[in-house]
């Protein structure tokens, strides 16, 4: 599938105003050496995974592994990593878009993407001085290597985001008689052939010819070009869908319903059909990479195969001609006729498309290429013949054990490479709630409560989502992470906050040092201070606690670790307090400090929990098989950990009525 320059125009506008509001660039991966993903953090709202390639823009869910290096990878990630992008451009409708963005030295770079031709990576500063180029250009209209200025390529056209009706009467009078509609429209517009043969048959011109259109013509063509691009550009118009291919995967995408094509699929937005399809097609470029030379291995014992097939289908045919030929000399020695050289066994032998031949002073017998010596007594060389037919016969059953011998290899083969295709799927990201990030759980009375995993992420619990409204919980142990209870401030029911402060303290030092039990405390958020008092230094993730501290003393140093289900039914492992994990779970397990490592922890767990939830539900079963470990080992606590006990949870699905 090709973007055309309207279509590109709507996902360039979606993405800049998608991304420039407090985004910047965490991580950059390749995935091609055409394609790099850009993972782009935001305070507050969920990741968004940007996928930049010579194919096209797009903000995808899929997870991708590395099929082939990057060159541009080191230098985007000098020049991008904790960037924030400004805007995301296309000049006018061409097949470019420009990615702008502030580095951390503050520099303004320009990062250029062209996706016509070969496509290419470009990195431009502010001035459009390029510093880094995948692909250097030296052609008669432009020359772009590094140090010199970035130029767009010359128009191919008129911009059709531009384009008037006087352009177009104009554009008419200037073509010979013999251009076609549709030629005439394209380079017209620039505008891809599938948008072309729309518009001229919603249009319903009778005209061939460009030049014998009127004015009237000119003008319904005119009016469906504007609205068709209309409707591309602007998402309020979409009814975006796939095209599927025999085996049902996604082949293009349209914005837009297309009065030609057929077996589509509708899908909810047109980034999606987008992410489908172009995410397929880079799949299959990884795929073909890692399996070149063993595909390329198939192709030649394919052919073999093929020959040694046909070879067998020639011995066979010669064969049973050479048994036709013998049994039918045989009916004539039946009659009588003993001699080869009668009239008779001429004709039979010209019915049979052979001929009797000499070579060296001898006398052959020629089929098809197959030579038998000549005997004058009829029976006698019809004896030589069975035995000619049953030699190549034998010889037929070499040919299938060779066959099979190249099959078995052809097999082998395509069982290897179907193996490493298997290891460059993708899996679909899922879109997670922000607090997902931190460590996180419910309370029993619908509180959500979030805490930090470590010193960065203690700090941005305090610094990015304290509010007035929220209740603070701290341990008296060293490394004790910071909890807020969301929106808990004046409320009369107070059964979390043996929860929080149980929390508190299990995910402190406490865990890793075996402790029982630990003291934690509670204060409002206006007597966290930020800043350390004059003259004094707090490490990171650390704050100065003024005022009176509400103490919960002796809490139980003991966690839960549950199969929580969320919105849009998506499943996630959830650690907290054992009642807050229990009422919310279908499958918890209590643990205890001491015992065995996060990642054994982590196996025993998922085991525990397929087996329990494979009595009821085959499908999450088959779902939790397939959850990596690591979903389970960032909920624990650090250090050693024991199960106690696994148990049906109590399942309340009460998602959407807590604060999100």
């Amino acid at each position: 599938m090709e973007l055309s320059g309207i279509e590109l125009n709507f996902l360039v506008n979606k993405v800049s105003s998608m991304v420039s509001s407090r985004y910047y660039v965490s991580d950059v991966y390749s995935v091609t050496k055409n394609s790099i993903l850009l993972k782009l953090h935001h305070p507050l709202e969920s990741d968004i995974m940007l996928m930049v390639s010579t194919k096209g823009i797009w903000i995808t869910n899929k997870r991708y592994r590395q099929v082939e290096e990057n060159q541009i990878v080191k230098v985007l990630s000098r020049e991008m990593e904790r960037a924030k992008i400004s805007t995301v451009s296309q000049p006018g409708s061409e097949r470019i878009y420009f990615i702008h963005f502030v580095n951390r030295d503050n520099k303004a770079r320009i990062f250029i993407v062209e996706i016509f031709g070969k496509g290419n990576f470009i990195l431009c500063d502010q001035s459009m001085n390029i510093l880094w180029i995948l692909n250097a250009v030296e052609v008669r209209h432009r020359t772009l290597r590094v140090g010199s200025e970035y130029v767009l390529p010359p128009n191919r056209g008129e911009d059709v985001l531009q384009i008037s009706l006087e352009k177009m009467k104009k554009n008419t009078k200037l073509q010979s008689s013999n251009i076609e509609l549709l030629k005439w429209l394209g380079s017209c517009t620039s505008l891809p052939r599938k948008f072309v043969e729309e518009i001229l048959l919603q249009s319903r011109i009778s005209t061939k010819y460009a030049n014998l259109l009127n004015d009237n013509d000119i003008e319904i063509i005119y009016e469906k070009t504007k609205e068709i691009t209309n409707k591309v550009i602007d998402e309020k118009n979409h009814e975006p869908s796939v095209i599927l291919d025999k085996s049902g995967l996604a082949i293009d995408a349209f914005p837009i319903s297309m009065s030609k094509e057929t077996n589509v699929k509708n899908v909810a937005t047109y980034m999606d059909a987008i992410d489908q399809v172009l995410s397929n097609e880079i799949i299959t470029i990884g795929k073909n990479l890692k399996t070149e030379q063993e595909d390329r291995k198939i192709l030649e014992l394919e052919h073999d195969l093929e020959e040694q097939n046909k070879a067998k289908l020639q011995v066979i045919s010669i064969s049973k001609s050479l048994r036709n030929v013998a049994h039918q000399l045989m009916k004539l020695s039946f009659m009588g006729i003993q001699d080869m050289h009668d009239s008779k066994v001429k004709i039979l032998l010209e019915d049979n498309d052979s001929k009797i031949v000499q070579e060296n002073g001898l006398s052959y017998l020629d089929l098809f290429n197959e030579r038998v010596k000549l005997e004058s007594s009829i029976p006698k060389f019809s004896s030589l013949l069975f035995s000619r037919a049953k030699e190549l016969e034998r010889g037929a059953i070499n040919i299938d054990k060779a066959s099979e011998t190249l099959r078995l290899k052809i097999e082998k083969l395509k069982n290897q490479t179907q193996k490493i295709h298997e290891k460059i799927q993708f899996n679909t990201l899922v879109s997670k709630q922000w607090y997902e990030r931190y460590r996180w759980f419910v309370t029993t009375n619908g509180y959500l409560v979030i805490g930090g995993r470590d010193s960065s992420s203690n700090s941005a619990v305090i610094r990015k989502h304290m509010t007035e409204n929220d209740i603070v919980f701290h341990a008296e142990v060293h490394g004790s992470p910071f909890f807020l209870v969301k929106n808990a401030r004046n409320k009369e029911d107070s059964n979390f906050l043996e929860e929080t402060a149980q929390a508190t303290v299990s995910f402190s030092r406490a865990w890793k040092d075996g402790l029982s039990s630990a003291d934690a405390y509670w204060v409002f958020p206006n007597q966290v201070k930020k800043g350390a008092p004059t003259g004094q230094f707090l490490p990171k993730g650390s704050f100065v606690i003024e005022g009176k501290r509400n103490y919960c003393r002796g809490i139980e140093v003991k966690l839960s670790v549950g199969l929580f289900q969320i919105e849009n039914k998506r499943y996630t492992i959830v650690c907290g307090p054992l009642n807050a994990i229990r009422k919310r779970s279908l499958v918890y397990a209590s643990l205890l400090p001491g015992g065995s490592d996060p990642m054994n922890l982590a196996k025993k767990i998922k085991s525990e929990f397929v087996r329990v939830i494979s009595e009821f539900d085959s499908n999450l079963s088959d779902y939790l098989k397939r959850l990596i470990l690591d979903e389970f080992i960032r909920t624990l606590p650090s250090g050693q950990s024991k199960i106690v006990s696994v148990e049906r949870g109590q399942f309340v699905n009460d998602m959407k009525d807590w604060y999100i």
